[in-house]
């Protein structure tokens, strides 16, 4: 039976997969069904066929997963039709401890498919709470709404530009739901940003508005950087993936991960630094001498790096293409810890490529996507290096996405 745009189908899910979608097939055509969970019989309208497998969205829950609770956010639930429910929660319907569930799977699953790494070792791997919140709401602290011809200001429905309207913004920061944006008329704009800061007030951006300089604290240390530069969007992510990265530079100075001790004096590298959060935590692991160059395109952002790292005066920032930078970077010495923490996408090969020729003593990869991670490593494990260990770290919950940390070291263990 050849399946149209448009086809209703009865379906059996038997997996989550990376992306976040369930996995069924329809007379052993495999059909991604967004919001299905394993074990449910759904009913689910097809909105695009491939080749070899087809995208549906879920209509009816048939019969439901004891994992399966009410939605967090009412305007994203399943009882309202695909094209009116609000993008941004797409795991708001399942308990949140199997959320992590989940999340540990696509994690185990990306790396043992994609970087080959052991059943053993991938068994061992975990997504953690990032706090210990019971409900995981109230973390965004930066939300963009998108405003319609009526001067709705509200989130897109999932794969649309439609906005819809929304009572409440469940994921946002208290301080930032209660602005009442949502609720507003703005006629004559296109999209309007929310920012919370750890250190202020509120911020409303609209449009294209003039960056303004803000600060973020993590721990004792305050970042400079302005209402426009990225930073993550939970409100602990910053403090544990710097507790994350700051535990790899520890073990990997002290020799304690079974590996030669990373020579502090070394060159030490920030790709993909932003406003230079890890190049912050380099230069608390190997001392105020430390020679530290963090590379990042974003031009915006390397003028607050600079600000952020004036207390290592070895230290240089680069803005450039990280791919640009490594193609001429001939390093003083040896090369000590490369943290790296890329896009989506990963790396990819050419930029792999070029950290493997700089032999460093560490690898600290930071992914914001398993699938392009396993990719990643297994590039650095073909190239003689040891996958000491990865920690999965759920900052986005409610949502598929995760954070991971991997630590690689070259050769084997002492």
């Amino acid at each position: 039976m050849a399946l149209d745009t448009g086809d209703i189908v009865e379906l059996e899910v038997t997996k989550v997969v990376h992306g976040g979608d369930g996995l069924a097939r329809h007379e052993g055509f495999v059909i991604f069904v967004h919001g299905g969970l394993p074990s449910e019989r759904v009913l689910a309208r097809v909105y695009s066929v491939k080749k070899s497998h087809a995208f549906a969205d879920l209509i009816e829950v048939l019969s439901p997963s004891i994992n399966r609770v009410s939605h967090i956010w009412s305007e994203a639930d399943v009882s309202r039709p695909p094209e009116a429910r609000a993008g941004g929660a797409d795991y708001g319907h399942i308990d949140l401890g199997y959320q992590r569930v989940l999340k540990t799977d696509i994690l185990r699953e990306a790396l043992a498919r994609h970087g080959g790494v052991s059943e053993e070792f991938a068994e061992g791997v975990r997504v953690e709470p990032a706090d210990g919140t019971p409900d995981a709401l109230r973390w965004r602290t930066r939300v963009s709404l998108h405003v319609d011809e009526s001067g709705l200001a509200g989130p897109y429905a999932e794969r649309t530009h439609q906005v819809i309207a929304v009572d409440s913004l469940p994921l946002a920061a208290s301080s930032l739901e209660a602005l009442g944006v949502h609720h507003g008329d703005w006629s004559g704009h296109k999209q309007i940003r929310l920012v919370q800061s750890s250190t202020g007030q509120p911020r409303v951006i609209i449009d294209t508005q003039k960056p303004q300089p803000m600060t973020e604290k993590v721990g004792d240390d305050v970042f400079h950087l302005s209402d426009h530069s990225f930073w993550q969007v939970h409100h602990s992510a910053a403090e544990a993936l710097d507790a994350l990265v700051s535990d790899a530079l520890a073990q990997g100075r002290s020799g304690q991960d079974g590996f030669t001790p990373v020579d502090p004096t070394a060159q030490h590298l920030d790709l993909y630094s932003g406003v230079g959060l890890f190049a912050k935590a380099i230069g608390r692991a190997y001392g105020p001498d430390s020679r530290i160059i963090a590379v990042e395109s974003d031009s915006g952002a390397t003028d607050f790096t600079t600000k952020n790292l004036r207390h290592y005066p070895h230290s240089e920032v680069a803005n450039s293409d990280v791919k640009r930078f490594l193609q001429g970077f001939a390093p003083e010495g040896a090369v000590g810890t490369v943290v790296l923490d890329p896009p989506r996408t990963g790396a990819k090969a050419d930029v792999v490529g070029h950290i493997i020729a700089l032999q460093p003593q560490q690898v600290i990869y930071v992914a914001c996507d398993p699938v392009a991670l396993g990719r990643d490593v297994k590039l650095f494990r073909d190239a003689g290096y040891e996958l000491v260990s990865v920690k999965g770290v759920d900052l986005f919950p409610h949502t598929h996405h995760m954070e991971a940390v991997a630590v690689l070291r070259p050769g084997v263990p002492r």
